[in-house]
């Protein structure tokens, strides 16, 4: 059974396996949090050797002042969330360490409570769910290579669709970040290999194409001349992204800028009226140079769609590793442009570790999270003038971060 290391951005899969709330703790927290508030924000404290710590969860009315990290809910140190609406889904700890459910809460203008329990296998990797409909939610399990047909009204999984035949040298494909467009659902397939890096046999991009309206797979389909792999981080849902001329974008993540001899990382794309890739659209960035770095990216650890063919990212610098990838600051703000293919950083961003490199589109600004090494929290871009402040300060680590629309 593979293990999976996902939640640090800096190690090619990080340490989810590592328990840090006991079911005791999370049932002696309160599970309705007081307050007009509706900002979701996921604190992190990492122990010394960044392996495990403690994850809260809260919510605010708004990015002021200093959050305080000692107030929320206990979650699994990085475990993924989702969020549609009004509906909070926070999943488990990986391995079989607490308890192997996901917990669903309800955000109101007085608090988040917990409303929901959706039980699941132990060790299936579940790090995320992609609405597919009102009544028709995927729930992607890392572990074992299937998607669970999740019914969202009474939290029964009523089917699966089973990947395991697309394994590449094992049964499981790794269903990592999928998207919809024209009535059909483009699931990325990470494919992981020895070591949690990719095949050295098997260099390129899988994408699973499946039709809602059935839960069958169409096919598969996949680059293999862009030289790009491993595309989307489950943790990542906005690693996939449609534009406005309705072309799909995979950001590539490559060997997590630990191999020097190969600093693959990029972009693959899926034209309009499309099923299948087209190399020619497809950029390697790690050629190319940052406007205010002197060094260049070896991997995309994030990415957020903000429009006209803008992207705002974190990519991170093998230069920056440092001796524990756990605590490193490696991952560097930038604003990439896929049409004139040019990348700069974002300054008044500091650079950050794994645990802080949120991006989140709000009102026409964006919002990253930062853990820096002389200050930390969160941070506002303004694409119109390309500037960037901090709006909020933190002790801890901002792991997930979430605008309520009221």
């Amino acid at each position: 059974m593979k293990k999976h290391l996902f939640n640090l951005a800096t190690v090619a899969l990080f340490a989810l396996l590592v328990p840090t709330t006991s079911c005791k703790q999370k049932k002696e927290e309160e599970k309705k949090l007081e307050g007009n508030e509706r900002v979701l924000i996921e604190t992190v404290i990492k122990n010394p050797d960044g392996k495990s710590g403690k994850a809260l969860l809260q919510q605010i009315n708004k990015l002021e002042g200093e959050i305080d990290v000692t107030k929320g809910t206990p979650v699994g140190y990085g475990s993924g969330i989702s969020v549609f609406d009004n509906d909070i889904f926070v999943f488990p700890e990986m391995g079989v360490a607490g308890e192997q459910a996901i917990l669903k809460y309800t955000s109101s203008k007085e608090g988040i409570q917990e409303t929901g329990k959706i039980h699941i296998a132990p060790n299936s990797g579940a790090y995320n769910v992609f609405k597919v409909s009102e009544d028709k939610y995927y729930i992607h399990n890392y572990m074992i290579g299937t998607l669970s047909i999740l019914n969202p009204k009474t939290l029964k999984i009523e089917g699966e669709i089973d990947l395991k035949q697309y394994g590449h040298s094992d049964t499981n494909p790794d269903p990592a970040v999928g998207i919809l467009r024209d009535g059909l659902f483009y699931l990325s397939l990470n494919q992981v290999g020895p070591n949690w890096m990719p095949y050295p046999d098997y260099q390129q991009v899988d994408v699973a194409v499946i039709d809602p309206k059935t839960d069958k797979v169409l096919k598969v389909i996949s680059d293999k001349k862009s030289n790009l792999f491993f595309a989307t981080r489950p943790i990542h849902k906005d690693m996939a992204f449609v534009n406005e001329q309705g072309d799909i974008y995979l950001a590539c993540v490559g060997y997590f800028g630990f191999n020097p001899q190969a600093r693959n990382n990029g972009f693959v794309c899926i034209p309009k009226g499309k099923q299948e890739f087209d190399s020619s659209r497809s950029w390697d960035i790690q050629n190319t140079p940052i406007e205010g770095l002197e060094y260049k990216s070896s991997t995309i650890f994030n990415t957020l769609y903000i429009g006209n063919n803008k992207v705002v990212a974190y990519v991170g610098i093998l230069e920056m590793n440092g001796d524990n990838p756990f605590t490193a600051r490696n991952a560097v703000a930038v604003l990439i442009d896929l049409s004139a293919k040019t990348i700069k950083k974002i300054e008044g961003i500091p650079t950050t570790d794994g645990f802080s490199q949120e991006i989140v589109l709000h009102k026409g600004k964006v919002y990253l999270s930062a853990f820096g090494e002389k200050e930390a929290g969160i941070y506002e871009f303004d694409p119109k003038t390309n500037k960037a402040k901090q709006v909020m300060k933190s002790t801890a680590g901002i792991y997930f971060m979430h605008f309520f629309n009221d």
